[in-house]
């Protein structure tokens, strides 16, 4: 638009030359226009011919921990580019450790190199790249301005608080130690031999004391004892305030990778429930290339981001696994705050397919009245429940008057020290 613009102007002023008749004027219009055609057709064709490979050297890592990242440009165009700024995207407030940007010369079928360290002082699913690519023309007329089509994703892992009081060397140091709604028997655990009553189960009959006294007898087993639990993390849009939002967040994410650590260092099941949205289901490592003769508007192209459109729960299936708490944190570096099912539909949805000798333990901000009477429900059908209430005092006291009447505990978890003074004992209770 803007060298039409100039065309356009130079070609009335050739018109006004003509009709003063001056040859001079004529002549200097004349050497305008050719000058901005070379400089036009030349930046168009430096920026085109440019082709990029990078690589990271993790995708997955602790915060506060570098990668490694290089990108190696070459110009795949017979014709030399007299000039080339260069500049990778990373977030912001992550450090550099070398140099992404570089203004250089390119000479045909060369390649120029850029290597840096980037450190990723907090979590998320971050991307790294594309490159930004700068040129122009010798005159200083013409800039362009292309990015590069391929970008990298990093995980950074939230924060875990290892819990000091809860002893690890115990048989079941996590907390859910008994069970006050029974909800199986477990036919492995005999408990005693008795006479047989009417309504007694056939699978019951102890057949040897039967054949031995000549009278029915059958076997009591003991109740099954709940093992590990599903941490259900509500990460709802409308769920948190305003107010401190980000760090309540960052600490609700925190609280369920720290209580999945401590379940599979116990040798528990463990799984994870949350209707966050995923960060990578909008990730995109091949993207189009963007050409713009503004940085502004390139810069403006690169931060969008795709919207999310997650309805379902994100889930982990529950269960004993070495690596289960591994595979819960990366899905916790990835989540962001989503819009789809509140915590109540989340509960109420998920509640068949929840193993039931695994207690549920909602991290929330906030418990409200059809909440309560949800978790009341998971309560009676068999479910012990334990609830982690996020900051905020207020809510703490509501959520306790709610769920008192249903034996219900909720933990204020206040910042990463509140996770130490839990009562281990108190859990999945």
């Amino acid at each position: 638009m803007k060298n039409a613009l100039w065309f356009a102007a130079a070609g009335l002023a050739i018109l006004i030359a003509f009709g003063l008749q001056s040859p001079f004027m004529a002549y200097v219009l004349y050497a305008f226009l050719l000058l901005l055609l070379i400089s036009h057709l030349s930046s168009l064709a430096w920026i085109s011919g440019l082709d990029c490979a990078r690589s990271i050297s993790r995708t997955t890592l602790q915060q506060g921990e570098e990668i490694d990242v290089e990108v190696c440009i070459t110009n795949n165009r017979g014709w030399p580019i007299p000039w080339l700024f260069l500049e990778d995207y990373a977030p912001a407030d992550f450090p550099v450790t070398g140099n992404n940007k570089r203004l250089a010369t390119l000479m045909p079928g060369r390649s120029i190199t850029i290597k840096y360290s980037l450190q990723c002082p907090r979590r998320g699913y971050h991307r790294v790249g594309p490159m930004l690519m700068e040129s122009g023309d010798l005159f200083g007329l013409q800039k362009r301005f292309r990015t590069d089509q391929q970008q990298e994703y990093v995980s950074v892992l939230p924060t875990i608080a290892y819990i000091d009081t809860f002893n690890i060397s115990a048989k079941r140091p996590q907390g859910p130690v008994r069970i006050s709604n029974r909800v199986y028997q477990d036919p492995t655990r005999i408990h005693s031999i008795r006479e047989y009553v009417p309504g007694d189960p056939m699978n019951a009959i102890h057949w040897k004391a039967t054949a031995r006294t000549g009278v029915l007898h059958v076997k009591t087993n003991e109740p099954s004892s709940v093992l590990g639990g599903t941490v259900m993390l509500d990460l709802h849009e409308d769920s948190y305030k305003p107010e401190d939002k980000e760090n309540r967040i960052e600490l609700a994410i925190t609280t369920a990778a720290s209580i999945a650590y401590l379940l599979q260092m116990s040798g528990e099941q463990v799984g994870l429930l949350t209707n966050a949205g995923d960060a990578a289901e909008a990730a995109k490592y091949e993207v189009a290339s963007h050409a713009s003769k503004a940085r502004d508007e390139l810069d403006a192209l690169v931060g969008e981001e795709d919207i999310l459109h997650r309805i379902s729960p994100l889930c982990v299936p529950t269960m004993r696994s070495p690596m289960q708490a591994v595979q819960i944190a990366e899905n916790l570096a990835r989540v962001v705050p989503g819009r789809g099912i509140d915590a109540v539909d989340m509960v109420l949805s998920q509640a068949s397919m929840l193993p039931r000798d695994a207690a549920l333990l909602p991290v929330v901000p906030q418990v409200s009245d059809r909440l309560a009477l949800a978790l009341a429900a998971m309560k009676i059908n068999g479910f012990n429940v334990s609830v982690f209430l996020i900051r905020d005092q207020r809510a703490f006291q509501e959520a306790a008057e709610l769920l008192a009447p249903h034996y219900i505990d909720v933990f204020h978890i206040e910042d990463e020290s509140s996770l130490h003074e839990i009562n281990p004992a108190h859990i999945g209770r």
